[in-house]
């Protein structure tokens, strides 16, 4: 039980990294505080999805 657990840390973590990630793709004129609160949003909409798809 406890494997599955870290499985889906590891899962969340690989998950939001993506997404922030892709939220700081550069593009042209990038205001920071605004990427970095979308970055925010972003990693919070998939935990809250991936939460609801594990039935947490």
């Amino acid at each position: 039980m406890h494997e599955h657990a870290f499985i889906k840390g590891v899962g969340l973590g690989a998950l939001a990294g993506a997404a922030i990630g892709m939220a700081m793709v550069p593009r042209k004129k990038v205001n920071m505080r605004k990427a970095a609160g979308k970055a925010m949003k972003t990693v919070g909409h998939v935990m809250e999805n991936l939460s609801d798809e594990m039935g947490f």
